[in-house]
Protein backbone atom coordinates (compact mmCIF):
# COMPACT_ATOMS: atom_id res chain seq x y z
CA UNK A 1 0.00 0.00 0.00
CA UNK A 2 2.78 2.43 0.92
CA UNK A 3 4.62 1.71 -2.33
CA UNK A 4 1.45 2.40 -4.31
CA UNK A 5 0.79 5.72 -2.56
CA UNK A 6 4.40 6.79 -3.00
CA UNK A 7 4.35 5.91 -6.71
CA UNK A 8 1.14 7.86 -7.26
CA UNK A 9 2.61 10.90 -5.52
CA UNK A 10 5.72 10.85 -7.70
CA UNK A 11 3.54 10.70 -10.82
CA UNK A 12 1.47 13.66 -9.57
CA UNK A 13 4.59 15.70 -8.89
CA UNK A 14 6.11 15.23 -12.33
CA UNK A 15 2.91 15.79 -14.30
CA UNK A 16 1.48 18.72 -12.33
CA UNK A 17 4.27 21.19 -13.12
CA UNK A 18 3.79 22.24 -16.72
CA UNK A 19 2.44 25.79 -16.55
CA UNK A 20 3.19 26.99 -13.05
CA UNK A 21 4.30 30.50 -12.17
CA UNK A 22 5.11 32.33 -9.01
CA UNK A 23 5.31 36.09 -9.06
CA UNK A 24 8.08 38.74 -9.00
CA UNK A 25 11.55 37.42 -8.21
CA UNK A 26 11.05 35.36 -5.06
CA UNK A 27 8.72 32.86 -3.48
CA UNK A 28 5.79 34.10 -1.41
CA UNK A 29 5.54 30.85 0.48
CA UNK A 30 5.43 27.09 -0.07
CA UNK A 31 2.66 25.41 1.89
CA UNK A 32 -0.10 27.41 3.59
CA UNK A 33 1.23 26.88 7.10
CA UNK A 34 4.63 28.43 6.36
CA UNK A 35 3.03 31.11 4.17
CA UNK A 36 0.72 32.26 6.98
CA UNK A 37 3.81 32.70 9.16
CA UNK A 38 5.52 34.92 6.61
CA UNK A 39 7.97 32.20 5.60
CA UNK A 40 9.59 32.30 9.06
CA UNK A 41 9.79 28.53 9.15
CA UNK A 42 13.37 27.23 8.99
CA UNK A 43 13.42 26.48 12.74
CA UNK A 44 9.91 24.95 12.69
CA UNK A 45 9.62 22.93 9.43
CA UNK A 46 7.59 19.98 10.72
CA UNK A 47 5.62 19.12 7.56
CA UNK A 48 6.58 17.75 4.09
CA UNK A 49 7.64 21.24 2.93
CA UNK A 50 10.60 20.98 5.27
CA UNK A 51 12.19 19.67 2.06
CA UNK A 52 12.48 23.35 1.07
CA UNK A 53 12.60 25.30 4.35
CA UNK A 54 14.92 22.98 6.26
CA UNK A 55 15.31 19.28 5.36
CA UNK A 56 16.59 18.55 8.89
CA UNK A 57 13.04 19.19 10.11
CA UNK A 58 11.84 15.99 8.47
CA UNK A 59 13.07 14.05 11.52
CA UNK A 60 10.13 15.57 13.47
CA UNK A 61 7.58 13.72 11.31
CA UNK A 62 6.31 10.64 13.14
CA UNK A 63 4.20 8.97 10.41
CA UNK A 64 3.84 8.99 6.62
CA UNK A 65 2.33 12.31 5.50
CA UNK A 66 1.07 13.67 2.19
CA UNK A 67 0.30 17.35 1.50
CA UNK A 68 -1.18 19.00 -1.58
CA UNK A 69 -2.36 22.53 -2.21
CA UNK A 70 -1.98 25.71 -4.21
CA UNK A 71 -1.35 29.40 -3.78
CA UNK A 72 -3.15 31.95 -5.94
CA UNK A 73 -1.40 35.28 -6.50
CA UNK A 74 -3.29 38.29 -7.88
CA UNK A 75 -0.90 41.14 -8.80
CA UNK A 76 -2.18 44.70 -9.18
CA UNK A 77 0.58 46.88 -10.66
CA UNK A 78 0.33 50.38 -12.08
CA UNK A 79 2.58 52.73 -14.06
CA UNK A 80 1.72 56.43 -13.87
CA UNK A 81 2.88 59.30 -16.04
CA UNK A 82 4.95 57.06 -18.32
CA UNK A 83 6.63 59.25 -20.94
CA UNK A 84 9.58 59.13 -23.30
CA UNK A 85 11.72 62.17 -24.09
CA UNK A 86 14.25 62.68 -26.85
CA UNK A 87 16.26 65.88 -27.26
CA UNK A 88 14.22 67.45 -24.43
CA UNK A 89 10.96 66.84 -26.33
CA UNK A 90 8.29 64.36 -25.26
CA UNK A 91 7.77 61.81 -28.05
CA UNK A 92 5.44 59.46 -26.16
CA UNK A 93 3.04 59.86 -23.27
CA UNK A 94 2.52 60.72 -20.56
CA UNK A 95 0.30 57.65 -20.11
CA UNK A 96 -1.09 55.67 -17.19
CA UNK A 97 -1.53 51.92 -17.56
CA UNK A 98 -1.78 48.86 -15.36
CA UNK A 99 -1.20 45.15 -15.50
CA UNK A 100 -3.86 42.69 -16.65
CA UNK A 101 -2.04 39.64 -15.37
CA UNK A 102 -3.98 36.44 -14.80
CA UNK A 103 -4.37 35.14 -11.27
CA UNK A 104 -1.31 32.94 -10.98
CA UNK A 105 -1.80 29.42 -9.63
CA UNK A 106 1.23 27.94 -7.87
CA UNK A 107 0.62 24.34 -6.76
CA UNK A 108 2.72 22.62 -4.14
CA UNK A 109 2.99 18.92 -3.34
CA UNK A 110 4.84 17.10 -0.60
CA UNK A 111 5.45 13.67 0.89
CA UNK A 112 7.41 12.67 4.00
CA UNK A 113 7.90 9.53 6.07
CA UNK A 114 10.21 8.19 8.79
CA UNK A 115 12.44 5.33 7.65
CA UNK A 116 13.36 4.43 11.22
CA UNK A 117 13.89 6.28 14.52
CA UNK A 118 16.91 8.15 13.06
CA UNK A 119 16.28 8.59 9.32
CA UNK A 120 13.46 10.35 7.47
CA UNK A 121 12.74 10.85 3.77
CA UNK A 122 10.81 13.60 2.03
CA UNK A 123 10.07 14.91 -1.44
CA UNK A 124 8.34 18.11 -2.51
CA UNK A 125 7.49 19.92 -5.74
CA UNK A 126 7.15 23.68 -5.85
CA UNK A 127 8.07 26.90 -7.69
CA UNK A 128 10.79 28.67 -5.64
CA UNK A 129 10.57 31.93 -7.58
CA UNK A 130 9.48 33.53 -10.84
CA UNK A 131 7.07 36.00 -12.41
CA UNK A 132 4.45 36.31 -15.16
CA UNK A 133 3.19 39.79 -16.02
CA UNK A 134 0.83 41.06 -18.71
CA UNK A 135 0.15 44.74 -19.33
CA UNK A 136 -3.04 46.28 -20.70
CA UNK A 137 -3.51 47.18 -24.35
CA UNK A 138 -1.01 44.44 -25.17
CA UNK A 139 1.28 45.71 -27.92
CA UNK A 140 -0.48 48.98 -28.77
CA UNK A 141 2.18 51.64 -28.08
CA UNK A 142 -0.29 54.50 -28.52
CA UNK A 143 -1.94 53.58 -25.22
CA UNK A 144 0.93 51.56 -23.69
CA UNK A 145 4.26 53.10 -24.73
CA UNK A 146 6.06 50.58 -22.48
CA UNK A 147 5.23 47.89 -25.07
CA UNK A 148 8.57 48.76 -26.69
CA UNK A 149 10.21 47.32 -23.57
CA UNK A 150 7.69 44.58 -22.75
CA UNK A 151 3.94 43.96 -22.76
CA UNK A 152 4.18 40.40 -21.41
CA UNK A 153 7.04 38.60 -19.68
CA UNK A 154 7.67 35.59 -17.50
CA UNK A 155 10.50 33.82 -15.75
CA UNK A 156 10.12 30.84 -13.47
CA UNK A 157 11.78 27.76 -12.07
CA UNK A 158 9.89 24.75 -10.74
CA UNK A 159 11.58 21.83 -9.01
CA UNK A 160 11.21 18.37 -7.56
CA UNK A 161 13.23 18.21 -4.33
CA UNK A 162 13.93 14.74 -2.78
CA UNK A 163 15.55 14.98 0.65
CA UNK A 164 16.94 12.77 3.41
CA UNK A 165 17.40 13.67 7.08
CA UNK A 166 19.29 12.11 9.99
CA UNK A 167 18.64 12.63 13.69
CA UNK A 168 21.94 12.55 15.60
CA UNK A 169 20.24 13.17 18.95
CA UNK A 170 17.10 14.70 20.42
CA UNK A 171 18.82 18.07 20.10
CA UNK A 172 20.47 17.93 16.68
CA UNK A 173 19.33 16.88 13.15
CA UNK A 174 20.84 17.22 9.69
CA UNK A 175 19.20 17.09 6.25
CA UNK A 176 20.27 17.15 2.61
CA UNK A 177 18.37 17.36 -0.69
CA UNK A 178 18.79 17.72 -4.44
CA UNK A 179 16.49 20.04 -6.42
CA UNK A 180 15.87 18.92 -10.01
CA UNK A 181 14.45 21.88 -11.85
CA UNK A 182 13.02 23.11 -15.12
CA UNK A 183 12.95 26.81 -16.02
CA UNK A 184 11.06 28.91 -18.57
CA UNK A 185 11.46 32.49 -19.70
CA UNK A 186 9.90 34.76 -22.29
CA UNK A 187 9.39 38.37 -23.31
CA UNK A 188 6.90 39.82 -25.79
CA UNK A 189 7.48 43.37 -27.00
CA UNK A 190 7.45 45.73 -29.96
CA UNK A 191 10.60 46.96 -31.73
CA UNK A 192 10.94 50.72 -31.83
CA UNK A 193 13.52 50.52 -34.63
CA UNK A 194 11.24 48.38 -36.79
CA UNK A 195 8.32 50.67 -36.00
CA UNK A 196 10.28 53.59 -37.44
CA UNK A 197 10.42 51.58 -40.69
CA UNK A 198 6.66 50.98 -40.67
CA UNK A 199 6.72 47.47 -39.16
CA UNK A 200 4.22 47.22 -36.29
CA UNK A 201 4.44 43.49 -35.53
CA UNK A 202 5.50 42.05 -32.19
CA UNK A 203 8.74 40.30 -31.24
CA UNK A 204 8.07 37.20 -29.15
CA UNK A 205 10.83 35.25 -27.46
CA UNK A 206 10.17 31.94 -25.68
CA UNK A 207 12.98 30.03 -23.96
CA UNK A 208 13.33 26.89 -21.86
CA UNK A 209 16.07 25.34 -19.78
CA UNK A 210 15.01 21.71 -19.85
CA UNK A 211 16.79 20.62 -16.66
CA UNK A 212 18.95 22.24 -13.99
CA UNK A 213 20.19 21.15 -10.60
CA UNK A 214 20.87 22.60 -7.19
CA UNK A 215 21.15 21.22 -3.68
CA UNK A 216 20.09 22.25 -0.22
CA UNK A 217 21.33 21.37 3.24
CA UNK A 218 19.91 22.15 6.67
CA UNK A 219 20.59 21.72 10.36
CA UNK A 220 18.23 22.00 13.31
CA UNK A 221 19.45 22.40 16.87
CA UNK A 222 17.45 22.56 20.09
CA UNK A 223 19.70 23.86 22.90
CA UNK A 224 16.83 23.96 25.41
CA UNK A 225 13.24 22.72 25.34
CA UNK A 226 11.75 26.10 24.42
CA UNK A 227 14.26 27.22 21.73
CA UNK A 228 15.01 25.80 18.28
CA UNK A 229 17.62 27.07 15.83
CA UNK A 230 17.38 26.33 12.09
CA UNK A 231 19.91 26.99 9.32
CA UNK A 232 19.40 26.21 5.63
CA UNK A 233 21.60 26.72 2.58
CA UNK A 234 20.23 26.49 -0.99
CA UNK A 235 22.85 26.36 -3.72
CA UNK A 236 23.10 28.23 -7.00
CA UNK A 237 21.65 26.49 -10.07
CA UNK A 238 23.19 26.93 -13.52
CA UNK A 239 20.70 27.53 -16.31
CA UNK A 240 21.17 27.38 -20.09
CA UNK A 241 18.14 28.69 -21.98
CA UNK A 242 17.35 27.98 -25.62
CA UNK A 243 14.24 28.78 -27.63
CA UNK A 244 12.70 30.76 -30.47
CA UNK A 245 12.40 34.40 -31.41
CA UNK A 246 9.56 35.22 -33.79
CA UNK A 247 8.19 38.31 -35.50
CA UNK A 248 4.41 37.98 -35.23
CA UNK A 249 1.19 39.80 -36.10
CA UNK A 250 2.66 41.05 -39.39
CA UNK A 251 0.45 42.02 -42.29
CA UNK A 252 1.25 40.55 -45.71
CA UNK A 253 2.51 43.95 -46.85
CA UNK A 254 4.88 44.08 -43.86
CA UNK A 255 6.16 40.59 -44.64
CA UNK A 256 6.75 41.60 -48.25
CA UNK A 257 8.58 44.73 -47.07
CA UNK A 258 10.86 42.73 -44.79
CA UNK A 259 11.64 40.20 -47.50
CA UNK A 260 12.43 43.06 -49.90
CA UNK A 261 14.83 44.56 -47.36
CA UNK A 262 16.56 41.20 -47.02
CA UNK A 263 16.69 40.69 -50.78
CA UNK A 264 18.28 44.12 -51.23
CA UNK A 265 21.06 42.90 -48.95
CA UNK A 266 21.55 39.71 -50.95
CA UNK A 267 19.54 37.54 -48.54
CA UNK A 268 16.97 35.78 -50.71
CA UNK A 269 14.57 32.95 -49.89
CA UNK A 270 14.95 33.98 -46.29
CA UNK A 271 11.97 32.33 -44.65
CA UNK A 272 9.74 29.47 -45.64
CA UNK A 273 6.17 30.76 -45.99
CA UNK A 274 7.34 34.14 -44.69
CA UNK A 275 7.79 32.67 -41.19
CA UNK A 276 10.12 35.15 -39.48
CA UNK A 277 11.54 32.90 -36.79
CA UNK A 278 14.99 32.24 -35.33
CA UNK A 279 16.65 30.07 -32.72
CA UNK A 280 17.98 32.05 -29.75
CA UNK A 281 19.91 31.47 -26.54
CA UNK A 282 19.86 33.33 -23.24
CA UNK A 283 23.30 33.62 -21.73
CA UNK A 284 24.59 34.35 -18.23
CA UNK A 285 21.48 33.54 -16.21
CA UNK A 286 21.69 31.42 -13.06
CA UNK A 287 19.33 30.94 -10.14
CA UNK A 288 20.80 32.43 -6.94
CA UNK A 289 22.02 30.76 -3.77
CA UNK A 290 20.26 31.47 -0.46
CA UNK A 291 20.95 31.23 3.27
CA UNK A 292 18.07 31.16 5.75
CA UNK A 293 18.58 31.32 9.51
CA UNK A 294 15.71 30.98 11.98
CA UNK A 295 15.19 31.17 15.73
CA UNK A 296 11.97 29.77 17.23
CA UNK A 297 10.77 30.31 20.78
CA UNK A 298 7.90 28.19 22.17
CA UNK A 299 7.31 29.12 25.83
CA UNK A 300 4.45 26.61 26.08
CA UNK A 301 2.53 24.07 24.01
CA UNK A 302 0.18 26.70 22.57
CA UNK A 303 2.35 29.62 21.49
CA UNK A 304 5.43 29.88 19.29
CA UNK A 305 7.24 32.88 17.78
CA UNK A 306 9.88 32.66 15.07
CA UNK A 307 12.16 35.16 13.39
CA UNK A 308 14.11 34.37 10.21
CA UNK A 309 16.84 36.13 8.26
CA UNK A 310 17.17 35.27 4.55
CA UNK A 311 20.12 36.32 2.37
CA UNK A 312 19.76 35.83 -1.39
CA UNK A 313 22.75 36.19 -3.72
CA UNK A 314 21.02 38.10 -6.51
CA UNK A 315 24.35 39.78 -7.30
CA UNK A 316 25.17 36.85 -9.61
CA UNK A 317 22.63 38.35 -12.07
CA UNK A 318 24.89 40.85 -13.81
CA UNK A 319 23.28 40.91 -17.26
CA UNK A 320 20.97 39.02 -19.59
CA UNK A 321 22.08 38.43 -23.16
CA UNK A 322 19.73 37.27 -25.91
CA UNK A 323 21.86 35.62 -28.64
CA UNK A 324 20.17 35.49 -32.06
CA UNK A 325 21.30 32.53 -34.17
CA UNK A 326 19.67 33.20 -37.57
CA UNK A 327 21.54 35.59 -39.95
CA UNK A 328 18.27 36.83 -41.48
CA UNK A 329 16.80 37.95 -38.16
CA UNK A 330 20.20 39.45 -37.37
CA UNK A 331 19.97 41.48 -40.58
CA UNK A 332 16.43 42.68 -39.80
CA UNK A 333 17.26 43.73 -36.24
CA UNK A 334 20.75 44.98 -37.07
CA UNK A 335 22.44 42.89 -34.36
CA UNK A 336 23.18 39.29 -33.35
CA UNK A 337 22.41 39.90 -29.69
CA UNK A 338 20.55 42.10 -27.25
CA UNK A 339 22.36 42.82 -23.97
CA UNK A 340 20.37 43.93 -20.94
CA UNK A 341 22.48 45.06 -17.95
CA UNK A 342 20.99 43.92 -14.64
CA UNK A 343 23.58 44.50 -11.90
CA UNK A 344 21.21 43.13 -9.30
CA UNK A 345 22.06 43.44 -5.63
CA UNK A 346 21.96 40.71 -2.99
CA UNK A 347 19.02 41.08 -0.60
CA UNK A 348 18.39 40.58 3.11
CA UNK A 349 14.88 39.69 4.22
CA UNK A 350 13.56 39.80 7.78
CA UNK A 351 10.62 37.44 8.49
CA UNK A 352 8.50 37.04 11.63
CA UNK A 353 5.82 34.42 12.28
CA UNK A 354 3.52 33.65 15.22
CA UNK A 355 1.41 30.56 15.84
CA UNK A 356 -1.21 30.09 18.57
CA UNK A 357 -3.02 26.81 19.23
CA UNK A 358 -6.53 27.81 20.36
CA UNK A 359 -7.63 24.23 21.02
CA UNK A 360 -7.17 20.74 19.59
CA UNK A 361 -9.01 21.77 16.42
CA UNK A 362 -8.05 25.36 15.55
CA UNK A 363 -4.65 27.03 15.15
CA UNK A 364 -4.20 30.72 14.30
CA UNK A 365 -1.12 32.10 12.55
CA UNK A 366 0.16 35.46 11.37
CA UNK A 367 3.33 36.72 9.76
CA UNK A 368 5.25 39.66 8.36
CA UNK A 369 8.32 40.13 6.22
CA UNK A 370 10.18 42.96 4.57
CA UNK A 371 11.40 42.17 1.06
CA UNK A 372 13.85 44.66 -0.51
CA UNK A 373 14.10 44.58 -4.29
CA UNK A 374 17.38 43.39 -5.82
CA UNK A 375 16.82 45.62 -8.88
CA UNK A 376 18.61 49.01 -8.90
CA UNK A 377 17.06 52.09 -10.49
CA UNK A 378 19.69 52.01 -13.25
CA UNK A 379 18.40 48.69 -14.68
CA UNK A 380 14.72 48.78 -13.66
CA UNK A 381 12.31 48.01 -16.52
CA UNK A 382 8.88 46.59 -17.30
CA UNK A 383 10.22 43.05 -17.67
CA UNK A 384 11.32 43.08 -14.01
CA UNK A 385 8.97 45.63 -12.44
CA UNK A 386 9.88 44.89 -8.84
CA UNK A 387 10.13 47.18 -5.81
CA UNK A 388 10.72 47.07 -2.05
CA UNK A 389 7.73 45.33 -0.48
CA UNK A 390 6.10 44.64 2.86
CA UNK A 391 4.04 41.48 3.32
CA UNK A 392 1.35 40.83 5.94
CA UNK A 393 -0.25 37.41 6.34
CA UNK A 394 -2.81 35.57 8.46
CA UNK A 395 -3.86 31.95 8.47
CA UNK A 396 -5.97 29.25 10.06
CA UNK A 397 -5.25 25.55 10.57
CA UNK A 398 -8.08 23.08 11.13
CA UNK A 399 -7.24 19.68 12.63
CA UNK A 400 -9.72 16.98 11.59
CA UNK A 401 -7.83 13.99 12.91
CA UNK A 402 -5.92 12.33 10.09
CA UNK A 403 -6.72 15.34 7.88
CA UNK A 404 -5.46 18.88 8.40
CA UNK A 405 -6.60 21.88 6.33
CA UNK A 406 -4.45 25.01 6.37
CA UNK A 407 -5.31 28.30 4.72
CA UNK A 408 -3.63 31.69 4.46
CA UNK A 409 -4.18 35.20 3.11
CA UNK A 410 -1.41 37.64 2.15
CA UNK A 411 -1.41 41.35 1.46
CA UNK A 412 1.81 42.56 -0.17
CA UNK A 413 2.36 46.26 -0.86
CA UNK A 414 5.22 48.26 -2.30
CA UNK A 415 6.82 50.27 0.46
CA UNK A 416 6.57 53.44 -1.62
CA UNK A 417 6.06 54.47 -5.24
CA UNK A 418 9.11 53.74 -7.38
CA UNK A 419 10.29 56.78 -9.34
CA UNK A 420 12.04 56.37 -12.70
CA UNK A 421 13.69 59.64 -13.69
CA UNK A 422 15.60 58.82 -16.86
CA UNK A 423 18.35 56.70 -15.24
CA UNK A 424 17.21 53.25 -16.43
CA UNK A 425 19.51 52.14 -19.25
CA UNK A 426 17.17 49.29 -20.22
CA UNK A 427 14.09 51.48 -20.56
CA UNK A 428 16.02 54.22 -22.37
CA UNK A 429 17.57 51.69 -24.79
CA UNK A 430 14.09 50.55 -25.88
CA UNK A 431 13.53 53.87 -27.70
CA UNK A 432 16.85 54.37 -29.47
CA UNK A 433 19.73 56.71 -28.80
CA UNK A 434 19.40 59.82 -26.63
CA UNK A 435 16.03 58.72 -25.21
CA UNK A 436 15.02 58.94 -21.56
CA UNK A 437 12.03 57.40 -19.82
CA UNK A 438 10.15 58.83 -16.85
CA UNK A 439 7.46 57.07 -14.81
CA UNK A 440 6.12 56.28 -11.36
CA UNK A 441 5.35 52.66 -10.44
CA UNK A 442 3.33 51.18 -7.60
CA UNK A 443 1.77 47.83 -6.86
CA UNK A 444 0.14 45.40 -4.48
CA UNK A 445 -0.44 41.67 -4.51
CA UNK A 446 -3.19 39.61 -2.92
CA UNK A 447 -2.32 36.01 -2.14
CA UNK A 448 -4.56 33.12 -1.17
CA UNK A 449 -3.36 29.63 -0.28
CA UNK A 450 -4.81 26.33 0.89
CA UNK A 451 -3.10 23.06 1.72
CA UNK A 452 -4.66 19.71 2.66
CA UNK A 453 -2.49 17.20 4.57
CA UNK A 454 -3.12 13.59 5.49
CA UNK A 455 -1.25 11.52 8.06
CA UNK A 456 -1.38 7.73 7.75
Amino acid sequence: MRKLIFSLLIIMIFFSYTNVYANCVDTFGIGSKATAMGGAYSAYANDPFAAYYNPAGLTQIESMSVAIGSAFMDPNLKAKGYKVKKDNSTIMGPKDFRDESDVLAVPHLGFAMPINSKIAFGIAAYAPFGLHLKWDDTNDPTTNPAAYNSYESWYTRFVVNPTIAYKFSDKFSFGFGVAIGRSESGTYKNSYDLYQSGITGAIEGDLTDEVNYSWNVGVMYKPVETVTIGLTYRSRADAEFEGDLELKNLSQNEKNTLNSVLASNGLTDAFENNDFKSKIELGDVDHPSQVQFGLRYAPNDRLSIEGDFVWTNWSNVEQQTVIIKDPYIQALLGTDREIYPRNWESTRQIKVGIEYLLNDMFTFRCGYYYDPSPIPDSTFDIVWSDADKKSYSVGLGVNLGSWTIDGSFQYIKTEMDREVGGESVNLNHSYGEDSTVYATAEGKIYGYSMTASYKF
